[in-house]
């Protein structure tokens, strides 16, 4: 409950200031200090000197048609042998990555389902109070979907278990997911497993629904399986043990399997060849692993990494990507891939078009909260104690300490004033 409880601040404004020192995009004519983190990004075509992960993205950019975009409960980066796990969890997902893009360093900005669905489909800095989708409910936002809504694309939303928990089916749909599908529609003889419907049955449905579904599309599942109590049917325990984490480790190679095989059927669809499939996980998981930590960085990448793998139709390679992004970072991504313009107050940056070194931002109030790129790695644990890894130059460590804190305090007041995105009666940004 102490994370509920939220104290008024002031505006922050050297910490806004800094903030928006980072963001990418054009301020345009109606940014103002009401609304500070607004920019319009403008389609673009890609550098003639290319990164490799820019050789591997920039013949996609204006030919995908559809956009899948995969949620894995609780999917953490630890068990996935893909990214260094020798526990064998992961068959599916480690045969896919071979054929796509996978992401080694990409983490979940916060702890919880709710904080990985504002990230990803929002771009913002999640809160780490109050849920957004209820205290914040009459906020303003301007997200993925009804961006790419307003493009002509259908959007939908597919989960096994009851979307209005947290607050979530009104949220969808106010963020421009114009079809909700959650576990009331679904047969009652449906098979459940723990919090859902299995996640076998989840692919199932999201693929009728797909293939009904008006091209182009966006659409998003969301998984349930992968939660505790980590119910799975008895061909997928593994006998490793009897604790917790052996049934979540069941469970992972569980929703991995049913994963593999939408993946499969997927391939066959017609749409597939125009379709960008991304795939990625809500949030880690606070279970213990096969490998105890070292130090405080790899404490952090157990407890916030994350996967995140590019396969389908519109990939034509194979790549292993060691930056450092996180989930923020994915609907500018999208946009630039679909060459699309766009105008909104997201945090991320775009993995095709950023002129700063790929950065990671993770929170998890109480513990930690970190700031990580290749060029070096700043933890500050239960707001006290500093790690700082990889750094060659004290002053860049400080300079990600004060990226940080400016975070945390600009999503807080952002939040509170609802300065995100101004209402319709009173917007006249140009879209």
């Amino acid at each position: 409950q102490g994370r509920e409880r939220e104290i008024a601040i002031e505006r922050p404004s050297d910490a806004i200031e800094q903030v928006v020192a980072t963001l990418s995009g054009e301020s345009g004519s109606f940014v103002n200090e009401d609304y500070p983190l607004v920019r319009t990004h403008i389609a673009r075509a890609c550098p003639v000197q290319k990164t490799s992960l820019q050789q591997a993205l920039c013949p996609l950019v204006g030919k995908p048609v559809n956009v899948l975009l995969v949620v894995l409960e609780s999917f953490r980066g630890a068990e996935v042998g893909a990214l260094g796990s020798s526990l064998k969890l992961t068959p599916r997902f480690d045969e896919w990555s071979q054929r796509g893009i996978l992401f080694t360093n990409f983490f979940a900005n916060g702890f919880q389902t709710r904080h990985g669905e504002v990230a990803l489909y929002c771009s913002l800095m999640p809160n780490y109070g109050a849920a957004i989708m209820k205290r914040y409910a009459h906020n303003h936002f301007r997200c993925l979907p009804e961006i790419l809504q307003e493009y002509g694309f259908s959007t939908s939303w597919v989960h096994a278990s009851d979307a209005g928990f947290d607050g979530q089916i009104s949220f969808l749909k106010k963020i421009g997911f114009s079809q909700i599908i959650d576990s009331f529609d679904f047969p009652r003889d449906t098979e459940k497993l723990g919090w859902g419907y299995s996640d076998e049955a989840l692919f199932k449905k999201w693929l009728e629904l797909l293939d009904k579904e008006t091209q182009p599309f966006f659409s998003s599942a969301l998984t349930i399986t992968n939660h505790h109590p980590f119910a799975v049917p008895s061909t997928y325990d593994l006998d490793l043990g009897n604790e917790s984490f052996h049934q979540f480790y069941n469970s992972m190679h569980y929703t991995d399997a049913q994963l593999g095989a939408f993946l499969d059927m997927a391939r066959e669809q017609s749409w597939y060849d125009q379709t960008l499939i991304l795939i990625t996980s809500d949030t880690s998981s606070f279970l213990p692993s096969e490998v105890s930590t070292k130090n405080f960085e790899e404490f952090v990448q157990l407890r916030s990494r994350v996967p995140l793998l590019m396969v389908g139709g519109a990939i034509q390679t194979s790549l292993v990507v060691e930056e450092y992004y996180s989930q923020i970072d994915l609907a500018p991504t999208i946009m630039h891939l679909l060459n699309l313009d766009w105008t909104s107050h997201w945090a991320g940056s775009s993995m095709l078009f950023s002129d700063a070194t790929p950065t990671a931002f993770t929170n998890r109030p109480g513990a930690y909260w970190a700031v990580m790129s290749r060029q070096g790695r700043y933890y500050q644990e239960h707001g006290q104690k500093t790690h700082l890894f990889g750094f060659t130059n004290p002053t860049d460590a400080q300079s990600y300490q004060r990226l940080g804190e400016a975070w945390l305090q600009t999503s807080r007041w952002l939040l509170q004033e609802d300065r995100y995105w101004p209402a319709a009666s009173e917007s006249d940004i140009d879209q």
